[in-house]
């Protein structure tokens, strides 16, 4: 029995000197080995893969563009995970901390443990997944730099060439790869992912053909105990496929989409391989008959019911490359209606309508689809500008269109007989009045669908006529009704029920007239009469005596000039142009841009070679606008040359006269400036002279002088390049017969001197938050940055304070962190986090800022925080804490 007591205490004193970090002994390494692996590693590799599991669960691809080779998470979804990576942190910390055997200074013994490289190796992940890449790259340099004797070191240079790739470092990354490139001892894992890293590497560079060979080689590697999974193969032969596809090699394309669906990866990604191959295919070599019933087929499959719009879309695709327009606008006004939760694809749908009737010429349907389009379409699409520009220019061709037939329509009535103006006025409101009721009798049903449906939910009777299914009827159903409110809102903003709801931008609508006042003369409201309902609304706006009409029709002629001017100038539409142009001279043959259209149906036709036509609008100018300048241009085609010699010579007297400004010869100058006024009159010079006269005049007589001179030029030339400076130097004058309070300038000054801010990113930090001083703001502000510590933080110790600052205010004190880089890091978190700023805590009525500890002492003693948010400004934006 004391024998058995000796050995047990023996074994007991054995295990606790095992124990010691500081002993390098055979039995030392071996226990730290082995609970370093099996307790701090493992449990630290178990979280680590939890949160990438929930990244790329959680993963959406767009299948519209190239797929990137690694799921890594957006800046948003990356918090989401914070938890899992902390913990993952928290023990590879702790076992490092207890496990890592160390010499008596104190250092790391890099030979002694197995497993210490990789826990170092798991923080330095778990940062990079938290997208705190510089915290991530000193793990893994420190894992390379320490470990020179481990394998584990190769698998730190694969994260390091991702972690310098993400921040947008690729540079840094190619002596790593090359280093690894020419090692000959990597392990299995290591050869298997570098062909993979290689192929990240060049596509971030652009060099998407060497990215396709280094995926080749990775999709070959097939082995089954040590070849990539399906689920990789499958991806890399998706992105082969379409990089294939941009450098138009369908052949290979099609092969790689063929090989992905092979390899049997998700539905989604199988799906959208046989739409890209149905997509490639040549119409002009393939029969498409197959492919076509294979995609309808595809379209009554229940499992497809959230990718309808991208097969109908397919569809329109392939009737349009086998020109059958009317079939193809078909498929993608199918498109639209079938889209439910893809606003990018009900986007591009939109954009092929608008470009097909764009093509047809249909200008107002294909604005109207265009505006469609900029609704859903991603701002991030490569041709969002050139389709917003378009659709400017069409929305304001339709403009043109509306005003004409607008003007058109008033007029229609105001020639009416007032009989015949009267009945017609009558109409009009009785329509109204139906519209009305007919509004009133649907409000009415929907109040008691919803009324008998809460009787229904608290009673469980079935509606009147109905039986027991309370689902025949959508809107009988309050959860599926908020749902499509929810699913509109989504798609659409909250939008007014009225008419042209889906535009985002709505012109006047062609049948519409002006609306009146709804205010009676005393300014009131008048809640009893409703204008639509009285004959003077729809008189209001009519062109009823001549005046009435020549403004009227001063509106036509110029929407007739201005829209043919588009045709010609931004839709390189000369048929449309010339067809404008010839319909405003018919219409109004004394139109004061009959020249002007003279002049440019003259070019178009002798642009297309037509003589004939060029001929007979060369006369008209030639007889009937003798001694204009389009005249003389076509008698004397050196005249156009002239004219520039001649502005040459306006230029060089400006410069003349600038240089005689600059001079200080003021006299000189202001003569100089009327002369030039006189000699050349009104060209593009003429705001230039006068700015030079004003400001000679202003040195030579005085500040009211120069003040009264230019108020004159601001108001005579508006637009002119030199009035906004001219509109500065009022402003100055101003302030200088008004000057600031002095003691308010001592003040600012005295406290711009005490402000004396010092930058240091290695001190230690603090976050500050400025508040008003209400109870309810500033404690709620630091209930919910405790709350967002206590799930993204949960193993920092955050001291919480606030103090008054100034009058009205408060100073809310987040401390510590070791660093400037660290306290941006949070500081950015905190800022995208929306429960954080949420109800009355707004971000508004809030400043957040890091600071230094040091800066922090100088900002509470001056109370000057817009001098320290100058201060951070200038500063801080060196650090890059996202990267």
């Amino acid at each position: 029995m004391l024998i058995k007591r000796l050995l047990y205490s023996i074994s007991i004193l054995l295990v606790l000197a095992s124990c010691s970090t500081k002993k390098n002994a055979l039995v030392n390494r071996g226990y730290h080995n082995l609970t370093a692996r099996y307790n701090g590693y493992y449990y630290s590799t178990f979280n680590m893969n939890e949160g990438i599991f929930k990244i790329e669960k959680s993963h959406k691809d767009n299948f519209e563009k190239v797929l990137p080779i690694y799921i890594y998470p957006t800046p948003e979804k990356a918090k989401t995970t914070f938890p899992d990576f902390d913990k993952a942190i928290k023990k590879s910390s702790l076992c490092i901390q207890k496990h890592a055997i160390k010499d008596k200074k104190g250092n790391e013994i890099p030979t002694s443990g197995k497993w210490i490289d990789n826990n170092w190796i798991n923080i330095g992940i778990s940062h990079f997944y938290k997208r705190e890449f510089f915290s991530a790259i000193e793990s893994f340099e420190y894992v390379i730099r320490t470990y020179t004797k481990s394998d584990d070191k190769y698998l730190a240079m694969i994260w390091l060439i991702k972690a310098n790739n993400e921040i947008g470092s690729v540079s840094s990354s190619e002596p790593v790869l090359s280093l690894l490139k020419n090692e000959k001892t990597l392990s299995r894992k290591i050869k298997n992912e570098l062909p993979v890293v290689y192929a990240d590497y060049y596509l971030r560079r652009g060099q998407n053909s060497e990215a396709v060979a280094k995926l080749l080689e990775a999709t070959r590697n097939t082995n089954l105990f040590y070849g990539l999974s399906k689920a990789r193969r499958a991806r890399y032969s998706f992105i082969i496929a379409q990089l294939s596809e941009q450098a138009t090699n369908n052949k290979r394309s099609i092969q790689y989409y063929q090989r992905t669906i092979k390899l049997k990866p998700n539905y989604e990604m199988v799906f959208y391989s046989k739409i890209k191959i149905a997509r490639s295919i040549d119409v002009k070599r393939t029969n498409t008959e197959k492919t076509k019933k294979s995609l309808l087929k595809m379209a009554k499959e229940f499992k497809n019911s959230d990718y309808y719009d991208v097969i109908y879309y397919t569809l329109g695709e392939i009737e349009e490359k086998e020109n059958n327009r009317i079939q193809a606008v078909d498929y993608y006004r199918l498109s639209v209606q079938k889209s439910v939760n893809n606003p990018s694809q009900k986007a591009l749908s939109y954009l092929k309508l608008g470009e097909i009737n764009f093509e047809l010429t249909n200008y107002q349907a294909a604005e109207s689809y265009y505006d469609s389009t900029l609704v859903t379409l991603p701002k991030d699409h490569p041709d969002y500008n050139s389709i917003l520009a378009r659709k400017k220019t069409l929305e304001t061709l339709v403009g043109y269109i509306k005003t004409i037939h607008r003007e058109d329509s008033l007029q229609r009535i105001a020639k009416m007989t007032e009989p015949e103006r009267d009945k017609y006025i009558k109409g009009l409101i009785f329509a109204y009045e139906k519209e009305q009721e007919r509004k009133a009798r649907e409000k009415e049903a929907l109040a008691l669908a919803g009324s008998q449906t809460n009787t229904l939910q608290t009673a469980g009777s079935p509606l009147p006529g109905f039986g027991g299914n309370l689902a025949v009827f959508y809107f009988y159903n309050p959860t599926t009704v908020a749902f499509g409110i929810n699913d509109f809102n989504k798609k659409w903003g909250n939008r007014k029920l009225e008419d042209d709801w889906r535009r985002s931008n709505k012109t006047i609508v062609i049948e519409e007239l002006e609306e009146t006042a709804k205010k009676t003369e005393n300014g009131t409201s008048d809640t009893t009469v409703v204008p639509e309902k009285t004959t003077a609304f729809y008189l209001k706006g009519l062109p009823l005596n001549d005046t009435l009409i020549r403004k009227s029709n001063a509106r036509i002629i110029k929407s007739y000039y201005l829209m043919g001017a588009i045709y010609k100038e931004e839709l390189d539409n000369p048929k449309k142009s010339i067809a404008t142009f010839e319909e405003l001279n018919q219409r109004f043959p004394e139109n004061k841009y009959l020249l002007n259209t003279y002049y440019t149906m003259y070019r178009i036709y002798q642009a297309q070679k037509n003589t004939a036509k060029a001929d007979y609008y060369k006369d008209k100018i030639l007889n009937e606008f003798p001694d204009s300048e389009f005249a003389a241009l076509i008698k004397d085609p050196a005249y156009a040359e002239e004219r520039n010699a001649k502005k040459s010579v306006v230029e060089e007297y400006y410069a003349t006269l600038f240089e005689t400004y600059k001079a200080e010869n003021y006299t000189q100058s202001y003569s100089l400036a009327k002369e030039g006024i006189s000699k050349f009159g009104k060209t593009d010079y003429i705001s230039k002279f006068e700015f030079i006269r004003c400001m000679s005049l202003g040195k030579l007589k005085g500040v009211d002088t120069l003040e009264a001179a230019l108020k004159v030029l601001v108001a005579k030339y508006p637009k002119s390049e030199v009035t906004p400076l001219s509109e500065s130097i009022l402003v100055a004058i101003n302030n200088q017969k008004n000057p600031a309070p002095i003691q308010t300038i001592n003040e600012e000054k005295t406290k711009l001197k005490t402000d004396s801010f010092t930058l240091n990113f290695e001190a230690q930090h603090f976050i500050i938050a400025i508040t008003p001083d209400i109870t309810k703001i500033a404690e709620g502000f630091k209930t919910n940055v405790a709350n967002f510590n206590s799930i993204f933080y949960s193993d920092v110790n955050f001291e919480l304070s606030s103090n008054l600052f100034g009058t009205g205010k408060q100073m809310v004190l987040l401390k510590s962190f070791a660093n400037a880089k660290d306290a941006q890091s949070y500081y950015d978190n905190l800022m995208a986090d929306p429960d954080v700023f949420k109800g009355d805590i707004k971000k508004d009525i809030i400043e957040v800022l890091p600071i230094s500890a040091q800066n922090n002492q100088v900002l509470f003693k001056g109370k000057n925080f817009s001098s320290y948010k100058n201060f951070y400004n200038e500063n801080y934006q060196k650090l890059d804490s996202k990267n």
